[in-house]
């Protein structure tokens, strides 16, 4: 939880303090009470200023909503580079599998803004600052998929592909947990089983990578 300290209506702002202190507001408010709650009023209020300030930074929820997603995404990004530091720098399905592992445990931990993160009918896709978070994460699942392509001297044509099957692996499954479809079968949900759930993202991360790192089978000769 953090410890910075929530002003009083009668505290002066920095502009650059107020809008953060109101996207950790907003992101505090989605993380207690469900996106459903959010409102630019309890936001103003959890960080002590006017109704109006939101508004005046932000333009409308949607506007508070996409700096929040956009600053989720650059965390994410963060999360992702700081797992594949750790990794050997010369071995690229290391390093691609340390990202995958980032991306699942971030969004375990922090589901709510997650899930906001991709929600696109609440979010403004045209935001600039939201665009460039989006591909800084785009680009580095890219270049990590490309490292490991080139590794193993694969047809780069195959690149768009295989960064799909990668992504739709990773997302699809912390969704399929978030969203408690996994639990019955599997017992894995990001609340009371998260470390159960982390360790079977590693698992099929391991899988996928293997998969990544091979050539697509020949379809055109006849078995």
């Amino acid at each position: 939880m953090s410890s910075r300290r929530l002003p009083s209506s009668t505290d002066s702002y920095h502009h650059g303090a107020l809008r953060e202190a109101l996207v950790d507001a907003a992101e505090a408010l989605i993380r207690e009470q469900g996106l459903e709650a959010f409102t630019l009023r309890e936001c103003a209020r959890r960080a002590g200023v006017s109704h109006a300030a939101p508004a005046h930074h932000f333009g409308d929820a949607r506007g508070l909503l996409t700096a929040c997603a956009a600053a989720g995404l650059e965390r994410l990004a963060d999360t992702i580079d700081g797992y594949v530091s750790l990794a050997p720098a010369d071995d690229a399905t290391a390093r691609l599998r340390a990202g995958g592992q980032a991306y699942i445990d971030f969004a375990l931990a922090n589901r709510a803004l997650f899930q906001l993160m991709f929600r696109r009918d609440r979010l403004d896709p045209t935001d600039a600052v939201l665009r460039r978070a989006g591909k800084r994460l785009g680009d580095g699942l890219r270049e990590a998929i490309a490292a490991v392509m080139a590794e193993r001297r694969l047809p780069a044509s195959e690149l768009g592909q295989r960064i799909l099957l990668a992504w739709s692996l990773m997302h699809g499954y912390v969704t399929l947990v978030l969203e408690r479809q996994a639990i019955d079968l599997f017992g894995l949900d990001a609340d009371e089983h998260a470390t159960a759930a982390s360790e079977m993202g590693a698992e099929l991360l391991r899988l996928l990578v293997a998969g990544l790192a091979q050539p697509l089978p020949d379809t055109t000769q006849s078995s």
